[in-house]
């Protein structure tokens, strides 16, 4: 009798326990909600002051630079001075490298092709206009789309994630080869995108997650239901994956 009252008492324990238990499971899993809520209000305003800022650049900044440059043409036409018109030449030689700074900045900001094609096509010119602009070949390659597009969120949290691993990779790596695979297999969705640079010691990376913007790749990816896995050895490159599950990819008209 003693010994069933002794049990009795440690399975209701027991039973508080597992109570307790599941009512913060279930405060944790609500407040993850609210955080991956929140996160995802900030990350839209974020995209729609990026858009505006990218516009304006691209209206205002960009009309005055051929406005600028149309000038320079005109004086140099009107110069009779060889020293005069070197320098005109040397002008208009800075204001075409300003003029391509401020579209691939524009580009960076918000790239008019994401809302416009979506993130396939989108990728594929990134690539090429980084190669272009840091002088480091990238390949790009994708399989699994037939020309359909996915959820707005999830095309521009994915363009974010690419873009944050190749502007580490033209910081940091030291890189001579990069690749861009962009892949959609029966259950997910996959980017991975793998570089031959220096790489780094994954297991110090929350030291640099910062520096490196990992964490914030992380954040996008939890935007969408997603994770982001690293890969990387000391002299031997980085390769970072982003999935993003089937259930949360939801699909619209091409």
């Amino acid at each position: 009798m003693f010994i069933w009252q002794i049990q009795h008492i440690h399975l209701c324990q027991l039973r508080n326990f597992y109570s307790e238990l599941k009512k913060e499971i279930n405060k944790y899993k609500k407040s993850e909600e609210k955080r991956a809520k929140l996160l995802s209000k900030i990350v839209s305003i974020q995209e729609d002051e990026r858009k505006r800022i990218s516009r304006d650049l691209h209206d205002h900044l960009g009309q005055k630079l051929t406005a600028l440059s149309l000038t320079l043409e005109l004086v140099k036409q009107k110069c009779e001075k060889d020293e005069l018109c070197k320098l005109i030449e040397q002008a208009q030689e800075r204001a075409k490298e300003v003029d391509s700074e401020l579209s691939f900045l524009a580009w960076e900001l918000r790239p008019a092709s994401i809302d416009e094609l979506g993130l396939e096509v989108t990728l594929k010119n990134f690539a090429n206009e980084f190669s272009r602009h840091f002088q480091i070949p990238v390949e790009f390659h994708s399989q699994g789309f037939k020309r359909k597009r996915l959820n707005t969120e999830i095309e521009i949290n994915l363009y974010r994630i690419a873009q944050e691993a190749l502007n580490n990779i033209a910081k940091h790596a030291r890189a001579t080869d990069v690749s861009v695979l962009l892949e959609k297999p029966d259950n997910h969705l996959v980017l991975i995108i793998e570089d031959n640079g220096v790489g780094f010691n994954v297991s110090e990376k929350a030291n640099r997650s910062t520096k490196l913007g990992l964490v914030g790749m992380s954040e996008r990816a939890a935007v969408i239901s997603g994770k982001v896995e690293i890969e990387s050895k000391k002299g031997k490159g980085t390769t970072i994956y982003a999935r993003v599950p089937l259930q949360s990819i939801n699909k619209e008209e091409s």
